[in-house]
């Protein structure tokens, strides 16, 4: 079967050599795939000089100058220039493994199951040898609910491996088609508008629409998704990354965030899954007004998006299973 053709959108910002190891790195894995480059740059006039001429080695890669100057916003504002069906975001301080290659070939060919790796995290600078993909089938609200509380690694599927199972957050790890996109965008924009709190975290500070990203798609998806496990890409820690300049608990809101966003988009749906993941937003939500109590700022928005869930929702409170997450330790 011929591989259609996909995009690989790649925001960047003052960080040459990491985009040229990058694009090296992806000539040689994806050499199968019919591809192209799309690079997003933020660099300051020097950077962008350099990454120019990198880019004028390289036949499959084209650059545009980003307005906002954020990762994710170049993701968003690279949406209207691509006309592939297919796309898949790379950070330029990703290192991949020559398996990732079967992630987005298999999202490619069969346009019927949506599929994803997770990585591992790992300092910029350090060596890593990747083990090949190892395919798992999961039923998606299982996987939905891993990132509501859930312990992953007591699911049938995962119970015999040897090793924990993190849910990845990078979309790196998989495919979208450009439709799919679009709607995102969309959501983040409504979901952050005419919110100063909301769109403080999401947008001017990046924190949640790469999850919202996972979110959707899994919810988009058939009844079974595909996990491909060890890892398939390095997901760097290095001086500049966002977990260490926010902190956990800067993360902890942004990502609470982008699950409520993705609570309004299934609140319709009155179910089991609905009711879980309502349970959990309540139940953190009062873990972070405990742990925002002398943050006034934080504090009244916390308070408000509880408000309106509970105005909005007539999901169920599951207080059985509000007391099940707590002995999971979800709040730590």
């Amino acid at each position: 079967m011929k591989i259609k053709k996909i995009t690989f959108v790649i925001p960047t910002k003052n960080r040459t050599n990491y985009l040229k190891r990058l694009i090296v790195r992806g000539e040689k894995i994806f050499k199968k795939l019919n591809y192209e480059y799309f690079i997003v740059d933020a660099s300051n006039n020097y950077f962008h000089t350099k990454n120019l001429k990198i880019v004028k080695k390289f036949k499959k890669a084209k650059i545009i100058r980003q307005k906002s100057k954020g990762i994710q916003i170049g993701c968003f504002e690279s949406i209207p220039s691509i006309k592939t069906k297919y796309v898949v975001f790379l950070y330029d301080d990703d290192q991949l493994s020559n398996f990732i290659f079967k992630i987005y070939k298999s999202n490619i060919e069969e346009e019927k199951t949506f599929s994803f790796g997770y990585g591992v995290v790992k300092d910029i600078k350090s060596k890593i040898f990747f083990k090949n993909l190892n395919e798992n089938l999961i039923n998606k609200n299982d996987a939905l609910l891993g990132y509501f509380g859930e312990d992953i690694n007591k699911n049938e599927v995962f119970k015999k491996s040897a090793e924990k199972i993190l849910l990845p957050l990078s979309p790196i790890c998989t495919t979208y088609t450009l439709s799919f996109l679009k709607k995102w965008k969309k959501t983040v924009q409504s979901f952050v508008y005419k919110n100063s709190f909301r769109n403080f975290f999401l947008l001017k500070k990046e924190v949640g629409p790469d999850l919202l990203i996972y979110l959707m798609s899994i919810y988009n998806s058939k009844k079974i998704v595909k996990l491909y496990t060890p890892c398939s890409a390095k997901f760097s820690s290095h001086e500049n990354s966002i977990s260490i300049i926010y902190g956990s608990n800067f993360l902890r809101i942004g990502y609470w965030l982008s699950k409520i966003c993705f609570f309004y988009v299934i609140k319709s749906q009155k179910n089991n899954l609905s009711n879980k993941i309502y349970t959990y937003l309540i139940t953190f939500g009062l873990f972070l007004l405990l742990r925002n109590i002398f943050n006034f700022f934080y504090f009244k928005n916390i308070l408000i998006e509880i408000i309106k869930l509970n105005k909005a929702s007539k999901n169920k409170f599951l207080f059985f299973y509000s007391i099940k997450l707590l002995f999971n330790r979800i709040i730590r």
